[in-house]
């Protein structure tokens, strides 16, 4: 039974869940649930950026990563409907005198500062055609999420999970 809070299939963009879907399941490497976004690159990435940049990567947040071709991005929901969706990353912190990449804050276009961004979750909330509620369940970072049920959301598959008698107080009703 659908609630206030809760969208029907209509409203959903079924084809980007089934994109995201398909990520986990055949590309699991590029999927963590447990951060919006970070680069995972192999050795021969490391060796590319070392030529192309001069120097080794403090670790997958260099912003620079953001100009090697299949770096090996691991997004969560969120990030991957922001990127699947022509959003980029923004410009973070310096940290050693060099940019971080953030994918908490998006963008249009590449390279600009986290500040100029919009919220991850509130872009792929749109894209996804969710309500807030539902974005804040679905990209929950303890979420362990399969394929299958990412389809079937896209399908029109309840989201939040459904309130008992005792989730509810007297005055609520």
């Amino acid at each position: 039974m659908e609630t206030a809070n809760e969208t029907d299939a209509e409203n959903r963009n079924w084809f980007l869940f089934l994109e995201i879907a398909n990520v986990m399941e055949f590309q699991p490497d590029l999927y963590d649930q447990q951060t919006w976004g970070k680069y995972t690159p192999d050795n021969g990435q490391m060796e590319e950026f070392q030529a192309l940049f001069g120097y080794v990567p403090y670790d997958e947040q260099d912003y620079n990563w953001t100009k090697v071709e299949d770096c090996g991005t691991a997004l969560c929901l969120a990030g991957h409907a922001a990127m699947l969706t022509g959003w980029f990353p923004t410009r973070g912190a310096t940290y050693n005198e060099r940019p971080t990449v953030s994918w908490a804050s998006v963008c249009r276009q590449p390279g600009q500062d986290y500040v100029h961004g919009e919220n991850v979750a509130e872009v792929a909330e749109e894209a996804l055609g969710i309500s807030p509620e539902e974005a804040s369940h679905l990209f929950s970072g303890g979420a362990n999420w399969k394929p299958d049920e990412i389809r079937a959301f896209g399908r029109g598959k309840q989201i939040l999970p459904p309130l008992d008698e005792e989730d509810v107080r007297d005055n609520e009703v």
